[in-house]
């Protein structure tokens, strides 16, 4: 028995044609810039807020104060009243000719929401802070738009 040599069998390698280098290089770049898009579609504008709200941190806000003439109202509870000086924020110093132009309309929703109160409403720090926050609120749309940022109480009296 005379054994013949076993032929080996060497994985055969294949050779890229052209035109299947040419698709490859094709279906790479159509990937990639499908990639860029998603990217810069979906995620870009996230990463441009993070720098912009970075950015917004560094600089310091603006802190315009206008200060409103002393109130003294009555509270809903009989005889009983309020003695007010308040002073309110603003981002902007463009809004001061609107502040002054609309401070009968603010002093009248100041007033219209004291008188709406009683004296248990806003005696503790609790009802005060919902003062503010409401008075807040009214300001603003008292001016038709969001200019208001704070509302400080420097006097509160009540009696």
């Amino acid at each position: 028995m005379t054994e013949e040599p076993e032929e080996e069998q060497k994985p055969q390698k294949k050779k890229l044609s052209i035109k299947q280098i040419v698709i490859f290089a094709v279906i790479i770049l159509v990937l990639a810039g499908g990639g860029y898009f998603a990217y810069s579609k979906f995620f870009a504008h996230r990463e441009a807020g993070k720098e912009a709200a970075k950015e917004a941190e560094k600089k310091p806000k603006e802190q315009i104060l206008i200060a409103l003439e002393p109130l003294i109202v009555n509270l809903t509870d009989k005889n009983r009243f309020i003695k007010l000086s308040l002073q309110l924020e603003i981002g902007d110093k463009k809004y001061e000719p609107l502040l002054k132009e609309k401070m009968p309309l603010m002093r009248d929703a100041i007033i219209m929401l004291i008188t709406s109160k009683s004296f248990e409403a806003i005696s503790g720090p609790d009802g005060k802070m919902m003062l503010k926050d409401e008075m807040l609120a009214r300001l603003n749309q008292a001016l038709g738009k969001e200019v208001i940022n704070n509302v400080y109480f420097t006097e509160l009296m009540v009696q």
